[in-house]
């Protein structure tokens, strides 16, 4: 089966690694010119990160990542909360392992061998003809394959090209990103700052902690070059000495920071004839409940596992049997990232004291509802 992967995201990248281990040698197609600028923090759940185990990877996983044994939520002025052991979950399924997303995409790189990995290779055109996908490549030469995956992301090229605009859902709220000193915060605790008008989100990794400090997009706060670190300070200043700490290693204004716009899509299609979506293609993740990479590799290992049980002639099937496995699970957790946003996000200080005081009250499984039941379902 000619099978062409477009993104080599985590979602794609994963895919690409079981079907070569089931005997597939698929294409697989990146914009970027390479993998030096991969993306930053993020936190693996045991949902995705079982896909190692079978392709031998988890030990090697494991020992580059930290165990996020603990989640706190603090508030406008630094106060905690609520504490939240994930000893239940961790116990009974596997712990929260932190790492960065180059960590993880150089991992999965290194199950791919000698597999076609094309760098600065984008898609113009797909052209379906029933029995095959013609892609157009932008250096202008074409390709006949027998399915075709979008698996490049929230603003997905293939998504566009086949299922025309899908609706984004907007929190109107953006932050940017930073590295401090891992030493400099503790060490296996998720530490976010549920503010009034401002977020800031503390994140440990083997290789620093990444720092996320977010507010409503509006005025200059988007603005990089003069003045961005003098802003950033005023604006959250007074939320406690942890974030103090962090404000400190922000940064001059001629570093290149990234800005990371709090929006997520849903397609309402994921198949049509031989090209299917996947990972944030089909379904992007807001960050708030830090599954969507996990989501992603285990939308991967099932769409593997359906490829690996069919051939050309019924592959549809095979794909539509994907989307009914995976469209249902995948929304009602995006939903829970949603439902999370409107919680961490709020302008009013009214509101966000009210938020605080019902937090309080919470139990992990209860803040993220669809999540927690999605560890002990089958797929």
């Amino acid at each position: 089966m000619r099978i062409l992967i477009v993104g080599a995201g985590i979602g794609g990248m994963t895919l690409a690694a079981l079907l070569k281990q089931r005997g597939f040698e698929p294409t697989l197609i990146e914009r970027a010119p390479n993998f030096d600028h991969a993306g930053y923090m993020l936190g693996l759940w045991p949902l995705g990160y079982r896909v190692f185990h079978g392709l031998g990877l988890y030990e090697q996983f494991a020992a580059e990542s930290i165990e996020c044994k603990h989640y706190e939520v603090r508030d406008n002025h630094g106060e905690l909360v609520k504490h939240w052991s994930m000893d239940p979950i961790s116990d009974r399924f596997g712990p929260n392992l932190s790492c960065t997303r180059p960590q993880l995409i150089k991992l999965l790189h290194s199950a791919l061998e000698s597999a076609d990995l094309r760098f600065n290779t984008a898609i113009e055109s797909l052209n379906d003809t029933g029995d095959a996908v013609t892609a157009t490549f932008n250096d202008g030469t074409s390709e006949t394959f027998d399915l075709v995956v979008g698996a490049d992301g929230l603003h997905s090229k293939v998504r566009q090209l086949v299922f025309g605009e899908q609706p984004y859902y907007h929190t109107n709220w953006g932050g940017w990103v930073w590295w401090v000193d891992v030493n400099a915060v503790p060490k296996e605790t998720f530490v976010e700052h549920w503010g009034a008008g401002r977020f800031f989100g503390i994140y440990p990794t083997m290789e620093g902690a990444g720092v996320y400090a977010g507010a409503p997009v509006e005025g200059n706060f988007d603005q990089p070059g003069p003045g961005r670190q003098q802003r950033l300070r005023e604006q959250f200043i007074g939320m406690g000495e942890l974030v103090d700490t962090c404000l400190a290693a922000l940064p001059d204004d001629s570093a290149d920071l990234f800005f990371w716009k709090l929006s997520d899509v849903r397609s309402k299609e994921w198949t049509r004839g031989r090209v299917v979506l996947l990972g944030d293609a089909a379904a992007g993740f807001l960050p708030t409940a830090g599954i969507g990479a996990s989501m992603a590799m285990e939308s991967a290992a099932v769409l593997a596992d359906e490829l690996s049980r069919t051939n050309t002639e019924f592959l549809e099937h095979a794909l539509s049997l994907y989307v009914k496995r995976r469209q249902h699970r995948v929304e009602s957790t995006q939903s829970d990232s949603r439902h999370l946003a409107k919680m961490m996000f709020i302008k009013s200080a009214t509101v966000a004291h009210i938020r605080d005081v019902a937090t309080k009250f919470y139990s992990l499984e209860q803040l993220a509802s669809s999540i927690a039941k999605a560890f002990d379902e089958p797929i």
